[in-house]
């Protein structure tokens, strides 16, 4: 059985299938999420020598958490300038969404029609949670509650290999789908198209679900290609 979804986050890491983490790993995983919640900026410059102090490691197994996080798309290295925050990017953002918007409604279809009561109560319970942080300032809270949501929703289509990819895409697309999620305003939407995706999970409308599932990752995608495009940040 799944964890209840107040145990699952959105937390970026390395390696989403193992038990522990090696050292790089470890320092990747803590640099990784500071990226991700804005803390390294696009463009900064990360250094070795500062994140070696920091970890109390030598540069080694730092060189080797910077080689993990560019293959993760999170910095680039270059010989002149070392490693570097990656910009986010429109045409990124919808080269990634487009899998995630098709495989988020295969799994809600999925689990409109197999409807499996103890999965039917897990993603009720998600999705209220769901709701009840949607009128909060607390984005941090949000996003690991929709990370949930989702995950619930790919444990109810009853395919565990569906549930590995989209939980890889979610964890690559959290620093657009944070974005996306950054206005009261959107968390509000968000949490509006989660009840009428459970309604038709609940009522066995895979139809209904696929499209509620699919929305839901379109509006954080506009979102963030409006931000990105030099919108101005509605509340």
């Amino acid at each position: 059985m799944p964890p209840p979804p107040a145990a699952l986050s959105a937390d970026w890491t390395p390696n989403p299938t193992a038990h522990t983490l090696s050292l790089p790993e470890q320092i990747a995983e803590r640099i990784g999420n500071d990226i991700i919640r804005g803390r390294y900026e696009p463009g900064a410059r990360i250094q070795e020598v500062e994140v070696a102090q920091q970890f109390e490691v030598s540069r080694g197994p730092v060189r080797e958490a910077l080689r993990i996080l560019e293959r993760d798309g999170l910095v680039q290295i270059s010989a002149r300038r070392g490693a570097q925050v990656t910009e986010l990017s429109v045409a990124e953002l919808n080269a990634i969404f487009e899998p995630r918007i098709a495989l988020n409604g295969l799994a809600a279809r999925l689990a409109a029609e197999r409807r499996d009561p103890a999965a039917l109560e897990r993603l009720k319970a998600a999705i209220e949670r769901v709701g009840a942080l949607s009128g909060t300032d607390d984005l941090d809270r949000y996003v690991n509650a929709v990370y949930g949501a989702h995950r619930t929703v790919c444990d109810a289509s009853g395919n565990p290999f569906l549930t590995r990819l989209v939980s890889m895409l979610a964890h690559q697309t959290l620093r657009y789908s944070r974005l996306g999620l950054s206005t009261a305003r959107r968390r509000q939407q968000s949490a509006r198209n989660w009840r009428r995706l459970l309604a038709a999970v609940q009522a066995g409308d895979g139809g209904q679900a696929q499209a509620a599932a699919e929305q839901l990752a379109r509006d954080s995608r506009d979102m963030a290609v409006r931000l990105l495009s030099g919108a101005p940040r509605a509340r």
